[in-house]
């Protein structure tokens, strides 16, 4: 519970900048939803047959990926500072905060990068197991698997100041090393989606369509998604026993 409750406490401290670039990713979200195939839980998605059979119209498929590039900016951005006070408040160390504050862009820049990269990755994925025509539940499982082993690279990334490959190494050792931090995440990220769910289906029940939308989405990218952020910095820490003292 300490856990919980040290991450709700970080939250709150973060809560102003976690709401102008959580509203930002909001703001930019709602239009790219009018875009998508469909919505669930407030994000929005392309279907892989759309993209096979081409009927995504090449202009809805560029603002789709300018809108995509702005939200990944304040992801990353947001990702990044939280981690950083996250850092600050286990540490306590001022001078090593400042200088991991000099290279804040830099880290911004990689994680854009990072996830950007994951991204298309996970797409091709998707676009070989739709052609295989695996079936939907392994294809699933499949993608949760690889997923895990990118759960831990921003905090990698951030915090040990590191490219894309050593932090996906770190990443991974942690994901093998403490796989109870693995599951943590998914079992709460699992609470929050089925709580998201919940709203999904009980405001629908309204007939006002864009209700259940408008809710999720906020709810998403205001609480949900911050607040895991938060979570995996503190469980990322949790491998050093004498706190920070191992980060450069």
């Amino acid at each position: 519970m300490r856990l919980f409750s040290d991450s709700l406490e970080a939250y709150f401290e973060s809560l102003s900048l976690i709401s102008v670039f959580g509203f930002l990713v909001f703001a930019v979200m709602l239009f790219l939803l009018s875009m998508s195939s469909y919505v669930v839980v407030g994000a929005g998605f392309i279907r892989y047959a759309d993209v096979l059979a081409g009927t995504v119209p090449p202009s809805d498929a560029v603002i789709f990926l300018l809108v995509g590039i702005v939200s990944l900016f304040s992801l990353s951005f947001l990702s990044t500072a939280v981690t950083l006070i996250v850092k600050l408040r286990r540490s306590m160390d001022d001078i090593n905060f400042m200088k991991l504050l000099v290279k804040f862009p830099r880290y911004v820049l990689r994680l854009m990068i990072a996830w950007g990269a994951i991204g298309v990755a996970s797409f091709l994925v998707g676009l070989v197991f739709n052609a295989a025509s695996l079936p939907p539940a392994l294809s699933a499982l499949a993608m949760l698997l690889m997923w895990a082993f990118f759960i831990f690279l921003p905090q990698a990334l951030i915090l040990h100041d590191k490219e894309f490959v050593p932090a996906l190494k770190e990443s991974t050792y942690y994901c093998l090393k403490k796989p109870a931090g693995v599951i943590i995440y998914y079992l709460l990220a699992t609470f929050f989606l089925l709580i998201m769910l919940a709203l999904d289906v009980g405001l629908g029940q309204t007939g006002i369509f864009w209700l259940p939308v408008l809710v999720n989405t906020l709810l998403l990218f205001i609480f949900v998604i911050p607040y895991l952020e938060v979570l995996k910095a503190n469980l990322y820490l949790t491998r050093y026993k004498l706190l920070l003292s191992g980060l450069k």
